[in-house]
């Protein structure tokens, strides 16, 4: 199967800013649009309130605008061509019924997935409901390659926004389509020009390499003369076993019919019992694929929460960087005990300019004296404010220095969270694709006895076409086989029971036969 998306893929457009134009706020939209396939905000957030901008919108309007809505290049003839090679054809979007079903019918799509806008009085309401509000796309996907038989292997799914992310991860073949940078990184493939037949080139590359995968395959395990043999001794076997029913008489055509039916019911039992246990290993399959993704989640998220810790200790190994180059600036030496002895040696010139009898020379130069300790008591001062200051960014340095410590050492340990479950997702992955390979394994074994059921089925019914002819043969001898009319009759009861066994109605004529001969 294929699945596309439908804005932009299938359509070189966005279906809701199309809508949006016809009340002019298609900027607004447009923007939640954009971080909605960015991966910015959730889509379940983003479909919501873009939806509800659009209330009041007339249908009539809606309608005229999704006519007027053109198929990319290569949409509808690539389409074509994948039915004709024998591909499924899905469409699987968050946009809207009012042009997921048109597109639909353009393009000849089996399967189509899409959200509904609410409508009362023919306007919008404003609301959006649908598979596709609340589910991821690979989500419905599962639901609907679980409903077809087959498996995300067989799948190959073309997206370009956030929204299709998932399903181009999980199918064998995804194919990122003009898409935004989150979708390129986990594509298989990228499509890059606005031409949808590069999807054919991309079918025709597939094909090649499988059919090349089954020779090699075919031609190591299996030598070709070995295949010859067996093809021969089966067909030997199976001449040495065909029974020419057309010599039996009736009652040995009965026996044999009796004998393939207890056959086909054994084969039915084996079968069944066969699809219980592929059902088994998908679910079991689809439990460990589901671990797979949350051990995944998880592990990402471990990743973006030691990022965002990391964060936070740069940014405090900067703030304490700063410190201490403030530090390394703020050169000082304490100096209490010789402010102590200037300003006491200050407090005596004072005293004996004020108690002695000084010429003017000597009082001058005391002064002058004072003068100049008074400078240097400044000085120092001045130091011992900066010695406070050095001493508030020394404390702040240590506090920032023990932030990143802490945090430090919560990165490392969310970091060796985030490895551990790392480390688990590859035994994850190993178990889940050992069981997918016991689903496919089981899967082809339980279609190998549908197809003997089917065998027996058709057997049964040639012998009941010779029965037929036997009984009519019996009836046109009349009674010239030697047999009396009550053995025929006989006969000719157990024949009608067996049909009866087999679905077929009775005649009050031959509901009575039955009584008569106690079969009934």
């Amino acid at each position: 199967m294929v699945v596309f998306d439908l804005d932009n893929v299938l359509i070189d457009t966005e279906t809701i800013d199309e809508i949006a134009k016809i009340n002019g706020n298609e900027k607004e939209i447009s923007d939640i649009t954009l971080q909605a396939m960015q991966g910015k905000i959730p889509f379940e957030t983003s479909i919501r309130r873009r939806v509800k901008k659009l209330e009041g919108i007339s249908t009539d309007e809606i309608d005229e605008k999704m006519n007027n809505i053109s198929l990319n290049p290569g949409a509808k003839e690539t389409a074509t061509q994948l039915k004709q090679w024998g591909y499924k054809i899905a469409i699987i979007t968050g946009s809207f019924d009012v042009i997921a079903l048109k597109v639909k019918e353009w393009i000849g799509a089996d399967y189509a997935f899409y959200n509904t806008l609410e409508t009362k009085d023919g306007k919008l309401t404003g609301e959006v409901s649908g598979p596709l509000v609340t589910q991821n796309k690979i989500d419905v996907l599962r639901e609907l390659v679980d409903e077809l038989g087959i498996t995300l292997d067989e799948c190959a799914t073309i997206g370009d926004g956030a929204n299709d992310l998932e399903m181009i991860k999980h199918a064998k073949i995804g194919i990122a389509y003009n898409a935004k940078p989150i979708v390129k990184e986990h594509a298989d493939i990228q499509i890059n020009e606005k031409d949808l037949r590069k999807v054919l080139d991309i079918m025709t590359d597939e094909e090649k390499i499988t059919k090349e995968e089954v020779v090699e395959t075919t031609e190591e395990e299996v030598p070709v003369e070995d295949v010859q043999e067996e093809e021969q001794e089966a067909v030997e076997e199976a001449e040495e076993n065909t029974i020419d029913y057309s010599k039996l008489n009736f009652q040995q055509l009965l026996q044999v019919k009796r004998d393939l039916e207890a056959d086909l019911t054994e084969l039915k039992n084996v079968r069944d019992s066969m699809n219980e246990d592929t059902k088994a290993f998908r679910q079991e399959r689809d439990k460990l694929n589901q671990e797979l993704k949350d051990t995944l989640n998880t592990a990402l998220e471990k990743r973006n929460e030691r990022d965002e810790i990391n964060k936070e200790v740069k940014k405090f190994k900067e703030l304490r960087n700063e410190c201490n180059e403030e530090l390394k600036k703020s050169e000082w030496n304490s100096g209490r005990k010789e402010i102590s002895n200037i300003q006491a040696e200050i407090n005596k010139i004072d005293k004996t300019i004020q108690t002695k009898v000084l010429d003017i020379r000597k009082e001058n130069e005391l002064v002058k004296r004072v003068s100049d300790l008074t400078k240097q008591l400044k000085k120092i001062q001045s130091n011992e404010e900066e010695a406070e200051d050095a001493g508030d960014l020394k404390e702040k340095s240590e506090q920032y220095h023990q932030k990143v410590v802490e945090l430090s050492d919560k990165a490392q340990a969310v970091h060796e969270d985030m490895i551990e479950y790392f480390n688990k997702i590859d035994g994850i992955r190993e178990k889940a694709d050992a069981k997918h390979q016991e689903f496919i394994n089981s899967r082809n074994a339980a279609t190998a006895k549908h197809e003997e059921v089917k065998e027996k089925l058709t057997e049964i019914r040639k012998v009941n076409k010779f029965m037929d002819q036997a009984k009519s043969s019996s009836r046109s001898r009349k009674g010239g086989d030697g047999k009396s009319d009550d053995v025929r009759e006989k006969e000719e009861a157990e024949e009608i029971f067996q049909r009866f066994k087999d679905g077929k109605k009775l005649t009050t004529e031959e509901f009575l036969l039955l009584q008569k001969y106690n079969i009934m």
